[in-house]
């Protein structure tokens, strides 16, 4: 029963770390201190405490804690590439997490099926789908506000995890008491073996699947790197002759 609670944990635990981790935008060394959120009305960064604390981006007008900004004409065409740049790349980034989820729950139900007997229940079944679907929009509102935020990420990640947990090993381990209470010796052999192969099954597809998606991640890095070139590229500056810096781009 050891083993089989070991299988089912590592089902859950590389599907989530690896899929989902493994293809953050980080991985292309962005990182920003500010909430985003797009709009009708532009694109607007927003850091508390901090001054400037808001940022607005529309169609190359720039609006610093509520004041318009005047801009060179170079400079207004950086903002307004730098706006388009990032309404495309954020839709992108979410689809790639989305995706993610995606396969990790389809790789939790295959956990629960193999070793449960129940996965196919309508109950069982609902259930996932449900916690499925929660994550998903979980997924959506970080995305919208924190695209690339690391430690928001992990959160979000290690909560589904907690979550996911309790019902994996419950199913589980239902199955194998009744088999060690029941004595089968065969039934539980048979169950140890398909958690050994489980365990293979799973790593396997994990490297696949993940190496596909962090290459979907790896395409985004030119748009990455964009951005901090815009940022780099204009004149403008702020109070005390700073410069606007919304984003880091780490060149590893």
């Amino acid at each position: 029963m050891k083993r089989l609670l070991l299988a089912a944990a590592l089902g859950l635990s590389l599907t989530f770390a690896a899929q989902a981790r493994s293809v953050h935008i980080d991985s292309c060394g962005l990182d920003s201190d500010y909430e985003v959120q797009l709009s009708r009305g532009g694109l607007s960064f927003t850091h508390h405490g901090d001054k400037p604390e808001t940022i607005v981006m529309n169609k190359g007008e720039l609006i610093v804690d509520g004041r318009r900004l005047e801009l060179s004409d170079a400079d207004r065409a950086r903002i307004a590439e730098y706006e388009a740049t990032v309404r495309t790349l954020m839709p992108q980034v979410k689809a790639i997490a989305r995706d993610a989820v995606d396969i990790a729950y389809v790789a939790v139900g295959e956990v629960v099926a193999a070793f449960s007997g129940t996965a196919d229940s309508p109950s069982t079944r609902q259930r996932l789908d449900g916690m499925r679907d929660e994550f998903k929009q979980r997924v959506d509102a970080t995305f919208d506000s924190r695209p690339w935020s690391e430690k928001e990420f992990d959160t979000l990640v290690d909560k589904a995890v907690g979550e996911l947990m309790p019902v994996i090993l419950a199913e589980v381990a239902g199955n194998a008491i009744a088999i060690a209470l029941s004595g089968d010796e065969a039934g539980a052999k048979e169950l140890e073996r398909r958690a050994e192969k489980m365990e293979r099954d799973i790593e396997r597809r994990i490297d696949t699947q993940t190496a596909q998606l962090a290459s979907r991640a790896a395409a985004l890095c030119p748009m990455v790197a964009k951005l901090d070139a815009l940022e780099n590229g204009l004149e403008l500056r702020l109070d005390q002759g700073a410069r606007l810096n919304l984003v880091e781009y780490r060149r590893d």
